[in-house]
Formats: structure tokens, sequence, C-alpha cells
């Protein structure tokens, strides 16, 4: 069991179907109309609420910022991925990264996501709350041998690699006329020999200024979400 705050976190996690919910816990001074909502979310979906003063929230050890809502919850499910278009996160540790990795993504029209198999329970709040609640909503599969499920996606799947290889090619040039994989990985690390011999296309993201280093993971994905969506949409 684990504790979420905030009230988009809370909201999302109740929302996504993708945990248990066990009880929330209330500033019961909080009558917004968003308040409101989450407490007729939690009556109809039957998850107990505890309304509580302000200072009873210290026994959670929050933060300033959790808004006077938090909630017992469970750890999250791994999904199998639906239609559409997918991307693979390796190599990023940092939660935050990943939260703002995955908003993106979700906010601009995939909803699936690939994470290497973990103990994520220390780092769930943190992906949830910088992730603005998308963590809940997407589905995400969690794998213990990332290359054999990758190479199982070959036969649905276009696996493209943001690496600058010698054969790689301009993205802004490239159709991706194909149900996509993207493999993204961390900037110190990258994405392993072992998968790239997996990518039918590598991409390179081209600089508008003579500047050597990569970019980070969060903007390389902000770069591939957006193409994607232009073209899917276009």
């Amino acid at each position: 069991m684990m504790i979420v705050e905030g009230a988009i976190a809370v909201k999302a996690c109740i929302q996504g179907g993708k945990r248990a919910v066990y009880k929330v816990y209330i500033d019961k001074a909080k009558r917004t109309k968003d308040f409101n909502y989450i407490r007729r979310l939690c009556e109809s979906k039957d998850i107990s609420v505890h309304e509580l003063e302000r200072s009873s929230f210290d026994k959670f050890e929050v933060g300033k910022t959790f808004g006077g809502i938090v909630a017992e919850v469970s750890d999250r499910r791994s999904d199998e991925l639906g239609d559409g278009d997918a991307f693979y996160i390796d190599g990023i540790e940092d939660p935050f990264n990943i939260g703002y990795m995955l908003r993106t993504i979700y906010a601009l029209g995939v909803s699936n996501v690939i994470l290497k198999a973990r103990d994520y329970s220390k780092l769930d709040a943190q992906i949830i709350k910088s992730s603005a609640g998308a963590y809940e909503l997407l589905n995400i599969k969690y794998v213990d041998d990332e290359y054999e499920y990758l190479k199982s996606l070959k036969k649905n799947y276009h696996l493209y690699s943001l690496y600058r290889g010698a054969d790689s090619k301009d993205i802004f040039k490239v159709r991706f006329d194909f149900k996509c994989l993207f493999l993204i990985g961390g900037e110190k690390r990258g994405i392993s020999s072992k998968l790239l011999s997996l990518v039918d296309t590598g991409l390179y993201i081209p600089y508008g200024n003579d500047f050597r280093n990569s970019l980070n993971a969060a903007s390389a994905v902000s770069v591939v979400s957006t193409l994607l969506y232009g073209q899917r949409n276009d």
C-alpha cells in the first residue's frame, strides 16, 4: 500500500482503474467544485472517504503542497498494450523525468508505454504527480525481458530508435506510415546495442545550431510525440 497526494493524482487513480483505491482522506474545509466531484466519484465507486481537520494530515508525512487530499492505494498493475502507437522508455531512473515523458506521450495521443519491470512502489507517487495523472490513464506494460518482448512486437510494429547512428534518418523527413514503437534511451546510457539490433529505422533530431550535446529524453519524446500527432491528424 502507498500514499498518493494532491487532487489531480487522487482523481487519476480513481478514474484510471489501474490500482485499487482503499481510502481517500479530504480536508473537511475543502468544498471546491473539484473536491466535491472527487467526493461524488468516490461514492459512485464505493471508496471510503474520511473528512479530516487539516492538522490531521501530518500523520501521512505529505509535502506542503499536497493540497488537502491523499489516498491509500495499491501498487499499479501491468497492462496489455492497446491499439495504436507505443513508446519503450529505457534507462531513465528519475521519476520526474519519467512523469514528464508520460504526460507528453498521453497528451499527444499515444496510449501505450513499455517500461522495464522494477520496484516502482517508491517512485509511483512522484511519477503520478509529475505526469499530471497521465501515468494512471496510459496502458503501461512492465517487462522483465525487454529484448524478447520487443522482438515479439516486430510483427505488429515498426521499431524506431532515437539514435544518432551512421544510418539514422532525419526525423523531420520520415513518414510514420506504420504502427510505430519508439525506443527512447537515457541521454547518458542510451539504448543498448542488443535492443538496437531489433530496430527497423534509426532516427535523429537535427539541430538548428552547432550543438554537440544530446537532448534529454523528455525533450526527445516531445519532438517525436508532436511529429507523430501532426502526421496522424493531418
